[in-house]
């Protein structure tokens, strides 16, 4: 298998302040306090995502939402 190696983004403040808007969401929606494991969980999804190119508001909303993940760490 041959492995591909991404640039990961650096986490500027405008990153930052999208995961926390996109996670607060979240988190009021399912009755998570944001440092529950669970949303630790949807943050680290996010990071993930974001680190492959998807930077829109709504697409990484919807991403979380739905429960697609990239994969077990």
């Amino acid at each position: 298998m041959q492995w591909i190696s991404w640039h990961r983004p650096m986490l500027t403040s405008k990153i930052t302040d999208l995961i926390d808007r996109i996670l607060e969401c979240w988190c009021d929606e399912h009755g998570h306090h944001t440092g529950s494991v669970e949303a630790r969980r949807k943050a680290n999804s996010l990071l993930q995502w974001i680190e492959l190119g998807v930077t829109d508001e709504r697409e990484l909303s919807d991403l979380i939402r739905d429960d697609i993940v990239i994969g077990a760490q």
